[in-house]
């Protein structure tokens, strides 16, 4: 059968310029029927001369709708013949569709959103720092991008940068969570609530107030919250062998410490877990007598 084909050049998903097809007019192939797609792919590729890693490539059906921008259809199965596939082949044999080469880092079969967003994963963990803050900003309302371990990808990034890097992350971080999707994202990734709480214990004034705003717009998104991160601050202070909540403290005890505005952040946060929404008298004292035996009443009296 001879199909029509041409490639999406999506390699860079932050560069919406390239999301189109290649070439403006689709070529035709010849493609055997009875012969493992698999084995034919490579042909496809140079035809076109796609820029994909063969082992990246994907077919996908593609219509074309009259006076509108086309539809992206299902995926082929690259380990099938076309004669296996007969709803598709029945699509290609009627010319309602033909055949688009698309990078999918090695999985055939998701759709174009989730993708995209693995590819936004990919792309950031090895972007240079300079393009670091463009790829951010496109990051603020792709809530696809935090299902698909983009939280975890934060992560990581913040530890391989610091400075004005690390708090455009905790920015688009912010942004993200202003929304119910994103918040929920969140909510589920208590990682990243551990991350925000061992980020309190740096020696970067901007990044720490950054991080407690973060950690406020948790905790009062609902009461629940609060005993997230009530978790999140057990564990980390437990890895390290310390009370938990001794990053608050150390906060409170700096002499050195001129920014008031930090500590009022600090505070807040410690009063909205401890009056809010402690869920029961037995948390409420544990976490009362670990700030105590850590010198509150003291850190109250400066």
């Amino acid at each position: 059968i001879v199909v029509r084909v041409q490639y999406l050049n999506d390699l860079d998903p932050f560069n919406n310029s390239q999301n189109f097809l290649e070439p403006t007019r689709p070529v035709p192939i010849t493609f055997w029927l009875n012969i493992p797609l698999q084995n034919q792919i490579n042909d496809v590729k140079k035809l076109l001369q796609a820029p994909h890693k063969l082992e990246d490539c994907a077919l996908q059906l593609y219509k074309h709708l009259d006076g509108q921008q086309g539809e992206y259809c299902c995926y082929l199965d690259l380990e099938s013949t076309l004669q296996d596939q007969q709803d598709e082949l029945d699509e290609l044999i009627n010319q309602f569709a033909f055949v688009v080469v698309v990078d999918v880092v090695g999985m055939f079969k998701r759709n174009v959103l989730v993708l995209r967003t693995q590819l936004c994963v990919r792309n950031l963990l090895n972007c240079s720092e300079k393009d670091l803050k463009r790829c951010l900003l496109k990051l603020k309302s792709m809530f696809q991008f935090i299902m698909n371990d983009g939280l975890g990808c934060f992560i990581k990034l913040g530890g391989d940068f610091d400075g004005a890097c690390l708090i455009q992350i905790l920015k688009v971080l912010g942004q993200i969570m202003l929304y119910v999707d994103g918040m929920n994202g969140v909510i589920e990734h208590n990682l990243t609530i551990q991350w925000l709480y061992m980020l309190v214990d740096t020696n970067l004034r901007s990044v720490i107030k950054m991080s407690l705003k973060l950690l406020l717009v948790f905790v009062e998104y609902n009461d629940t919250n609060c005993i997230l991160l009530t978790r999140a601050v057990t564990f980390v202070d437990g890895q390290s062998g310390n009370k938990p909540w001794s990053n608050i403290m150390k906060l409170l005890h700096d002499t050195n410490n001129s920014d008031n505005e930090l500590l009022v952040y600090a505070m807040t946060l410690v009063n909205k877990v401890t009056l809010s929404a402690v869920p029961d008298q037995d948390t409420f004292y544990d976490i009362t007598d670990s700030l105590e035996e850590q010198g509150m009443e003291e850190a109250m009296r400066k």
